[in-house]
């Protein structure tokens, strides 16, 4: 039975369909997940030459619900999943493009869903075709005996790949970085990625991990919680933002909240995976999308939410000041150096311990915030630079630290640091006068 969308299909082509096949083939892995499913295969069916039959994407979720057919494939840059608030891992899809996708490089898609309807398992399939996709074609549902609920699409007339695209170290990196953090966030609960059999592995993203526990307690300090964390450093952008995960004692996540590190000033790429019991009773409707604060109903969990959020925010600025400082902070001075934001140097001992300090106190003011120097114009860095080491040759040197706490915090360790820096030139020039 054929059916209409609302939009035309020349409408479809121009509302931004993926223009790489990874990102399609993304796009069907995430409504697998999307439909509560923890198992994903990828089968490209090809011959020896590597020509490709039908490239097919499996999952074992609750299936596509008759009834809904109308609001998810009759509608376009619309979907039900759009009116899900929450923010969470396992809701990806919210305009409907994904279904689309493989016009990209397929004739056709067709679904073969199986789903459960009161009590019954039943199964159906849709049709679209690429010279088409205005229409959808429904059979009718029959009752089945296979044990579970599932959805396989299978994309027919491949044109413009090899079969090689699938097993290329580029495809794999791909998926390994799109989906690596989701994977690990439900590690616990075994999800997998196949793809011809091969599981997905994303192990050679991660940089640095590490564990630890958090008791918080109460205002009143007649109760406390208990909090695991798992913390991860990967070496490349991964497929979301930089997240709180919040898991709940069967290791499902409740929410996740951004994390106050999520900055283009450096590659501190990394995801904070939180357990607890404390969030076992959390409601959907506790949650505040507009502020990501208060999660919870009731002032001694929301004390506790909040010192944890604290907590998590000194974690990672502490791993983030670490990161700089073995890592990110040489690359910004080479930088600086290199594109001649540096001012000019002789070989006097003089010169070459002032531009020693110079960079140091660099160092130490990129540490405490990677941001100082982004978003800046190249004129305003090089005076900036300039007017410090200008300080630097007179007596007005105590006015160095002054200057830096007006563009960004210090705290009492950092200032000391800054301070002893500072303080052999210092004496030099009460020497001098």
């Amino acid at each position: 039975m054929k059916k209409n969308t609302k939009i035309t299909n020349l409408s479809i082509e121009s509302a931004g369909l993926p223009k790489d096949p990874k990102l399609v083939i993304a796009e069907y892995i995430w409504n697998g997940f999307d439909a509560k499913a923890t198992e994903l295969d990828i089968s490209v069916d090809s011959n020896e030459l590597g020509y490709i039959n039908s490239i097919s994407i499996s999952d074992n979720g609750e299936g596509i619900l008759f009834d809904t057919l109308s609001d998810s494939f009759g509608n376009f840059l619309d979907s039900i999943k759009k009116n899900n608030i929450r923010r969470s891992s396992y809701t990806r899809g919210k305009k409907g493009k994904g279904r689309f996708s493989f016009s990209l490089f397929s004739t056709r898609a067709i679904w073969h869903t199986i789903v459960k309807e009161k009590e019954h398992l039943r199964a159906y399939h849709i049709q679209i075709d690429r010279d088409s996709k205005e229409q959808y074609d429904v059979s009718e549902t029959s009752s089945i005996t296979h044990p579970y609920t599932g959805t396989q699409v299978r994309l027919e007339g491949v044109f413009g790949l090899n079969s090689s695209y699938f097993e290329s170290k580029e495809f794999m990196d791909f998926l390994a970085q799109e989906f690596g953090w989701f994977l690990y966030l439900n590690r616990d609960l075994d999800y997998t990625i196949r793809i011809n059999g091969t599981l997905l592995k994303y192990d050679h993203l991660i940089q640095e991990t590490d564990l630890l526990s958090w008791t918080i307690y109460s205002p009143e300090g007649n109760s406390s919680h208990t909090f695991h964390l798992n913390y991860i450093r990967w070496n490349q952008q991964i497929g979301d933002r930089y997240y709180y995960y919040l898991l709940n004692g069967e290791k499902r996540e409740v929410a996740k909240v951004l994390s106050s590190f999520n900055n283009n000033a450096i590659d501190f790429h990394h995801s904070v995976y939180v357990t607890s019991h404390f969030f076992d009773d959390f409601k959907q409707e506790d949650i505040s999308v507009s502020t990501d604060v208060n999660l919870f109903t009731g002032k001694e969990k929301q004390v506790i939410y909040r010192n944890l959020l604290a907590e998590l925010r000194d974690f990672l600025d502490r791993k983030q000041k670490k990161y700089v400082r073995e890592n990110a902070v040489a690359i910004k001075l080479r930088e600086l150096e290199k594109k001649g934001f540096l001012p000019s140097y002789n070989q006097t001992e003089e010169d070459k311990k002032r531009k020693d300090i110079l960079l140091a106190l660099i160092q130490e003011v990129y540490i405490v915030d990677p941001r100082i120097f982004f978003g800046v114009k190249t004129d305003l860095i090089r005076t900036y630079l300039g007017f410090l080491d200008l300080l630097l040759q007179t007596e007005k040197i105590t006015a160095i630290l002054p200057i830096i706490e007006k563009a960004i915090p210090l705290s009492d360790k950092e200032r000391n640091r800054i301070k002893q820096l500072l303080t052999p030139l210092n004496s030099q020039k009460d020497e001098l006068i």
